[in-house]
């Protein structure tokens, strides 16, 4: 059975926090792949985004490899969807030329909307809300076209967002 749950939306609606939430109640959680290749060696999306989505892609399919047999649910900050979402996007094809098997997350999606309140450019995020709404919509867009369920995450408490997630997946 797959446990193994996709948590995304536009940068800067609380993903990650939601994430680092989870863990500290002792989920197994599986960071941004993105975060991980502008911290480390790879490119940057605001320098190369088609190498940028490369790198996040290969990270992902790192990532899925490494929890195909997991028994108990892991949450997914971003993922291999995410990738293939702005790979189809860069490349002006509809992401199911890219999806080439299962979507490989569990339902539901758990999607978290744009945030104005919360949204804070960052060295690792530094365009604007507008550039995030486009990722959202691009986002919802490609999770209507797959058929994926998604639980769209309300804009409140990150303690209650998780609750969410927790009772989605129970």
């Amino acid at each position: 059975m797959n446990r193994r749950y996709l948590i995304t939306g536009c940068s800067g609606g609380g993903k990650s926090t939601l994430i680092e939430r989870l863990a500290q109640r002792g989920q197994r959680v599986i960071r941004e792949p993105g975060l991980r290749v502008i911290h480390g060696a790879g490119p940057k999306p605001w320098e190369d985004r088609l190498g940028f989505f490369a790198a996040a892609h290969r990270v992902s399919l790192d990532d899925l490899a490494n929890t195909a047999d997991a028994k108990e649910p892991i949450f997914f900050d971003r993922g291999l969807f995410d990738a293939l979402s702005g790979m189809a996007s860069r490349r002006k094809v509809p992401i199911s030329r890219l999806i080439q098997a299962e979507f490989h997350y569990a339902a539901p999606v758990f999607y978290v909307p744009p945030w104005p309140d919360i949204y804070e450019q960052t060295d690792d995020r530094p365009h604007g809300f507008e550039v995030a709404l486009d990722e959202a919509k691009r986002l919802r867009r490609d999770l209507a076209l797959l058929g994926i369920e998604v639980i769209e995450l309300p804009r409140i408490s990150v303690d209650r967002r998780a609750e969410i997630v927790l009772e989605a997946v129970a």
